[in-house]
């Protein structure tokens, strides 16, 4: 077989399995949003508070990354409209924009965030309605969840440790499938190269 071929059908194994081995962010498909309205980010949402983004932590550095692996948002709230948040909160969002990660964000800059709780870790996306505040976005939410109150608790929202960070990009098993599926093809590639020979 010839060896650019052989290259070429490695590269799309590995593609298929989304998985890149040097370092990079493994391909993705665009984010897709289905939805685009306050009344519909305030149905699909837990928590609705206003607040200034006071940290940005990426994930940890690994050999097999993902555009779905989590960055780790640290919140200053100073208003909530809808659910129990505390005066500083932690929520998580796909590193890439490609995921529906939150792109742009920056610290210092208040925001109106929009998130969900499912899983027990509140996360955002950007198909949940996290923008920066302006007057028209503070009107629009108050006219469908009234006046803000105060923070409730001052405490932090419980965040994935380590290992579970460690564990949330590509399964285990799928990584497996993709490497005995490029040893199968190599070997395939080496046996017919010898009875070319």
């Amino acid at each position: 077989m010839d060896m650019r071929l052989l290259a070429s059908v490695l590269l799309t194994v590995l593609a298929s399995f989304g998985i890149v081995v040097t370092g990079g962010a493994g391909p993705a498909l665009a984010c897709s949003c289905a939805f685009q309205r306050f009344p519909e980010y305030v149905a699909y949402a837990d928590a609705v508070f206003v607040g200034t983004l006071a940290e940005i932590e990426g994930p940890a550095k690994r050999q097999i990354m993902s555009s779905t692996d989590p960055v780790t948002y640290t919140v200053a709230v100073d208003e909530v409209y809808e659910g129990a948040v505390g005066s500083t909160t932690v929520f998580e969002s796909a590193v890439s924009g490609a995921s529906c990660g939150l792109d742009g964000m920056v610290v210092d800059r208040r925001y109106v965030f929009f998130t969900t709780a499912e899983g027990g870790v509140p996360t955002a996306s950007s198909c949940g309605g996290t923008a920066p505040v302006t007057p028209r976005r503070l009107a629009a939410v108050q006219r469908l969840l009234g006046q803000p109150t105060t923070p409730s608790v001052a405490v932090v929202e419980a965040v994935r440790t380590d290992d579970d960070v460690a564990s949330s990009g590509v399964p285990e098993w799928t990584v497996a499938a993709g490497l005995v599926g490029v040893v199968a093809l190599l070997a395939a590639g080496l046996r017919l190269r010898r009875r070319s020979a």
